[in-house]
């Protein structure tokens, strides 16, 4: 089975797959936030979403509450999917990269990818692949930390921005990368997931130290340096936004 190399430098999901079941899960509120979300840009009746990059399957689950949807989880690594079905058995998964989707032409309605562009290996051939299984009137949804656009407070307190930002792409990348592969703009947002104390952060920085790209682009030094600041300030309230980009098909 394929793997992604450009992921495994980022983070070895392989070995942090449980522990990205659990840092990662988001609260029912949130979920619920991301489903007004996304519902005003889906076609009517039933949809046929494909989940790229789904991990542990975090909102392969959450889709059908959503909205009808028939859901199919893409995931090259063998750890994500052995945790998402441990989760719920009841996920179809496709071990899979972007790259080459084995799915057939026009046959998604939403192509969903959250927190997973940036991890793919050749990202002009699988923005190919993506307008090849949309159908025509389909929409790409784009989960992602945008630099300069998406405020996670608790990043800014730790050095070494620079990198960690390289790992991500701009807004202006992203409408410039999509529209060369015939996609136009529908709407971009900002979704409040959470608030937290710093105090709360640091300690999901602290477990999910190997587990998440931004932090594992991190010297230990920074990583310490950025925890004794979060830990300076135990109850500053910090916010957790992530950005939603829409695509159509032009």
């Amino acid at each position: 089975m394929p793997g992604n190399r450009r992921s495994q430098e980022l983070v070895d999901y392989e070995q942090v797959a449980e522990l990205y079941e659990e840092g990662r899960a988001l609260p029912p509120e949130a979920l619920a936030r991301w489903g007004e979300t996304v519902r005003p840009h889906l076609p009517s009746g039933t949809r046929r979403v494909l989940d790229v990059g789904a991990g542990t399957g975090i909102f392969a689950r959450a889709w059908p509450a959503w909205a009808p949807a028939a859901v199919a989880a893409v995931e090259p690594s063998a750890a994500m999917v052995l945790a998402g079905m441990q989760a719920d058995s009841g996920i179809r998964y496709l071990r899979a990269v972007a790259e080459a989707l084995p799915v057939r032409d026009g046959t998604a309605d939403v192509v969903w990818i959250s927190a997973a562009l940036h991890h793919f290996g050749d990202v002009h051939r699988a923005i190919d692949e993506l307008g090849r299984v949309l159908q025509p009137a389909g929409r790409v949804l784009v989960r992602t930390y945008v630099p300069g656009r998406t405020e996670m407070t608790w990043v800014d307190e730790f050095p070494g921005r620079a990198r960690w930002q390289a790992r991500f792409h701009s807004e202006e990348d992203l409408v410039a990368l999509f529209g060369g592969h015939g996609f136009h703009l529908v709407d971009v947002r900002d979704v409040l997931e959470w608030t937290e104390t710093y105090a709360e952060s640091a300690r999901w920085v602290a477990r999910m130290r190997h587990a998440d790209s931004i932090l594992t682009a991190l010297t230990d030094e920074e990583i310490g340096a950025g925890l004794d600041v979060l830990r300076s300030q135990p109850s500053r309230l910090g916010r957790m936004e992530v950005t939603l980009f829409v695509f159509g098909r032009q």
